[in-house]
């Protein structure tokens, strides 16, 4: 059983929206692209639709969650622009792809450290940060029966373990490691992160196969697929 899943972030674009129109050659068709946050560089919105553009000639199903650059304020106008791109805020779906359901929990992410911007300028913080990780371990657990494939989208690193590279003493300022609990617990197989243009492009938690798919990390576009494959055969042999 073969399904390609490719998975994208930190484009900022349009900084690196050249580049990518150039690994976007190198895929043909696709059936699922995940966006983790971070497509457009501080809210420049309009460069969002040329990102889908690009990728749309895959004719792959496209899921995306929000990163810090794309501001709470615009998180609207993205949805009502970008009817093509499913956005999960929080959220969850069950897709049906080639026989296969694959079931998806997208969310920017939890940071262990707030930074001192979002401690100034968002209330509660902390607290929003760790009652996500919380409700984001309930979602992971209403979804394990549902689907043959979980996957966690998020644009904040959620292990530490695809972090190295970064400068140790910002590592709690990029993600939170609390999510390595579900993996650990096999209700992960797949999760997906951005954020962390330094880090490490892939590592393994408990059985769950973790990407950092930062653009400028890969300088392409991800192709997940080869994991994918291993997880499928759990269900298809």
């Amino acid at each position: 059983m073969e399904m390609r899943i490719l998975g994208l972030s930190d484009v900022h674009a349009p900084i690196f929206l050249r580049e990518l129109k150039d690994a976007a050659n190198e895929f043909e068709e696709a059936d699922l692209i995940l966006l983790a946050g971070d497509i457009i560089d501080r809210g420049r919105i309009e460069y969002y639709g040329e990102v889908v553009d690009t990728l749309s000639s895959t004719g792959a199903k496209i899921v995306a969650v929000f990163g810090n650059d794309e501001f709470d304020d615009l998180k609207e106008a993205l949805r009502r622009d970008n009817p093509e791109v499913l956005f999960l805020d929080d959220e969850s779906v069950v897709l049906e792809i080639e026989g296969i359901s694959i079931g998806i929990v997208g969310s920017r992410g939890s940071l262990e450290l707030p930074t001192t911007w979002q401690r100034r300028k968002v209330p509660k913080i902390e607290e929003i940060y760790e009652n996500r990780v919380r409700i984001i371990g309930e979602m992971l657990r209403d979804l394990r029966d549902k689907a043959h494939i979980s996957v966690l989208l998020t644009h904040y690193a959620t292990t530490m373990r695809t972090l190295r590279g970064e400068n140790p003493r910002a590592w709690r300022y990029l993600g939170h490691r609390g999510f390595e609990t579900y993996m650990n617990e096999g209700l992960v197989d797949i999760a997906v992160h951005g954020h962390s243009h330094n880090g490490t492009k892939f590592a393994t938690v408990g059985k769950a196969s973790v990407y950092n798919v930062a653009f400028p990390l890969w300088k392409r576009i991800v192709d997940i697929a080869p994991k994918g494959e291993i997880i499928l055969e759990r269900y298809f042999g």
